[in-house]
């Protein structure tokens, strides 16, 4: 049985509020009354909101970040177009699979393990490869590396080439305003620094982009993942296409209305705050960190362990003191431990980590007497 006072510090899906779990404990509700209809408007309102997108269109779909992925790259390409895949992670590795199991013909610029793109590099690639559109992370979950992504947009720009950003480990955590970066789409998910139940997908679509896909040569080959199928549902939804995940889209909502509360650059200090605390208490205890300080975000950590003490720190860290992360990726899973501290994480749940991993770590610590607190505590006390 789960532990209902567990720290979910995993890299998604997070720790919900009281009030997103009140929303979704609701008597059941059908997807065309009016109750649902106006949370449901509201919510792509405060999506609007949350994304900074004033100048494009909003979708809320049903489903996982995955799909938010698939469906951008479903909806934008066509067969054969040429896609270059930034990867600085699992994810921007996925990103590359999706597009050439849609049989795009793409190329992969992967940067060394915990840094973000160079962009001098980047910028060669663009200008010698023909490509159709940029495909890349915004903060990959698997390295904790965040791209310079208005850096990568401008250039995308300059050379007249889409960009599609998976910020599914970003937006409502790091800073992203979709009007200042200028992105083609860019695509998020509800469980991770939007603090929301898992199920849901968020994307913002330019015009341009939008264009695109109204001139497109050949059909979209999805029923689902068709964003001009999705269209008249988000202007008015009281149209039917699919049902959507009633309950989940309810705890959503209230997510995003906590989020507006909060405000989202009390927010985005908030998340930084705590990542900078987080990180000095790691180093306090010699830990070595997975991204480069350039690279670093605000929303998830990675770092090495012994190799073969993953396990057992994650296992500790979750029986004794009732911490649940996670561990690495691949051929990392036994050397790496992955921290998610976004949304509800507080500075008290950052310092129960770090007390409790220096007690496991350094078995000859006191209770109290934390090397790895008393460092992150000014920088929690600004």
């Amino acid at each position: 049985m789960t532990n209902p006072d567990e720290i979910l510090m995993i890299p998604g899906p997070t720790t919900l509020s009281s009030r997103v779990r009140a929303a979704m404990a609701l008597p059941q509700q059908s997807h065309v009354s009016p109750e649902f209809y106006g949370a449901f408007k509201e919510s792509l309102e405060l999506s609007r909101y949350l994304f900074g997108n004033r100048s494009g269109l909003q979708f809320l779909l049903t489903g996982s970040g995955t799909i938010g992925m698939e469906t951008a790259v479903v909806s934008l390409f066509e067969p054969g177009d040429r896609i270059l895949a930034l990867e600085t992670g699992y994810f921007g590795h996925r990103f590359a699979a999706l597009a050439e199991i849609h049989t795009c013909t793409v190329k992969q610029l992967e940067a060394p393990l915990g840094k973000k793109i160079d962009l001098d590099t980047f910028e060669k690639e663009l200008k010698s490869g023909n490509y159709k559109a940029v495909v890349f992370t915004h903060v990959d979950t698997s390295t904790s590396v965040m791209n310079d992504i208005y850096a990568l947009v401008k250039l995308c720009q300059n050379n007249n080439v889409l960009s599609i950003c998976d910020s599914v480990c970003g937006i409502g955590g790091a800073k992203m305003v979709f009007d200042d970066l200028h992105a083609d789409l860019v695509l998020t998910a509800s469980q991770k620094a939007i603090a929301g139940p898992p199920g849901g997908t968020l994307l913002a679509v330019s015009e341009s982009a939008w264009s695109v896909m109204e001139k497109r040569k050949t059909p979209i080959q999805s029923y689902y993942m068709n964003l001009l199928r999705w269209k008249p549902i988000m202007d008015d939804p009281k149209i039917y296409l699919t049902t959507p995940a009633v309950q989940v889209m309810l705890g959503i909502h209230e997510a995003l209305l906590e989020i507006k509360e909060e405000g989202l650059e009390q927010r985005w200090e908030r998340h930084s705050k705590n990542a900078e605390a987080l990180v000095t208490g790691l180093q306090s205890l010699g830990l070595k960190l997975c991204a480069s300080p350039d690279s670093r975000a605000p929303t998830v950590t990675a770092f090495y362990v012994e190799d073969g003490k993953s396990a057992d720190i994650q296992e500790t860290l979750r029986e004794k003191y009732g911490i649940h992360v996670a561990r690495g990726f691949g051929e990392y899973k036994d050397s790496m431990i992955r921290v998610g501290h976004f949304g509800n994480i507080s500075e008290i749940d950052i310092i129960a980590l770090l007390g409790a991993l220096e007690l496991i770590i350094k078995p000859g610590s006191e209770l109290g007497k934390s090397k790895a607190v008393e460092s992150a505590m000014p920088l929690l006390r600004q």
